[in-house]
């Protein structure tokens, strides 16, 4: 797991990233630069620009949007007051805060932004963590952003339901169909399908396991000790120390709801 945060690495030719709490993904499509999300400290916008300029040489001329939570739009703004057209889902344009520029161009299902040498596709995978959640797809890179539909081990779903629960597993089978060799979340290590199969591997099994558990009347700390994190998930970024816990927390609070 390579982890160096703020030390910008190259994934694949004219594919950037700035590794961090918050990701910063740039591309070079030759006639322009797409950065992926917005972060959540406006500081850091004219950062991310000057790294832009100095990898490809571009200005930035696109920003995609995942999802609108504010940890990943506050940059919108000046840049698009630089000259960046935004791009987001269109379920994001009516709830948007005014304070993170509105998206200019919004799709339904998908869109592909097209730029003089390169492109990159996207695809509305909502539900699950907000309604506008979006996948960016660099094909000859092969690297898939995610957003926040991948967390390192925490559940990602806004509201734990049934319905959620089925449309979180009906996400995941999508992006496995993607021939990714990076997949970058929107927080943390970049990582390969193999931890998104794992994923869902140990979301499958605590959703099996865990209501049951708290309608018996255990506490979340008495189930967290009978359904310990996966030993092959021990090592994941941030997990073991308060992820795996906030996830049992979470499907206790929805035991009722996800009763048989």
């Amino acid at each position: 797991m390579i982890f160096e945060e703020g030390k910008i690495r190259e994934l694949a030719p004219h594919v950037f990233l700035r590794p961090a709490v918050d990701n910063s993904l740039w591309a070079d499509l030759g006639d322009g630069a797409v950065v992926v999300d917005g972060l959540e400290d406006a500081p850091l916008a004219p950062v991310i620009r000057d790294a832009v300029r100095q990898t490809t040489g571009q200005a930035i001329r696109w920003v995609v949007n995942t999802h609108w939570h504010r940890d990943h739009t506050a940059c919108n703004p000046e840049w698009a007051r630089e000259g960046a057209t935004i791009i987001a889902h269109e379920s994001a344009a009516p709830a948007t805060p005014a304070r993170d520029g509105r998206p200019d161009v919004t799709f339904s299902d998908r869109y592909t932004l097209r730029g003089g040498a390169r492109q990159v596709e996207l695809e509305w995978l909502g539900g699950a963590h907000t309604p506008e959640d979006s996948v960016v797809w660099l094909p000859r890179a092969r690297v898939l952003h995610v957003g926040d539909l991948f967390g390192w081990g925490l559940i990602p779903l806004r509201a734990i339901a049934p319905e959620s629960i089925a449309r979180l597993r009906e996400v995941y089978a999508r992006l496995l169909t993607y021939d990714a060799d990076v997949v970058v979340p929107g927080h943390g290590p970049t990582l390969t399908p193999a931890e998104l199969r794992g994923f869902l591997v140990y979301f499958d099994d605590v959703v099996a396991r865990v209501p049951a558990l708290c309608r018996a009347g255990r506490t979340p700390a008495e189930v967290a000790r009978a359904v310990p994190p996966p030993e092959d998930m021990r090592d994941w970024w941030r997990f073991a120390d308060w992820k795996h816990a906030r996830n049992i927390e979470q499907l206790c609070r929805a035991a009722s709801a996800l009763a048989e």
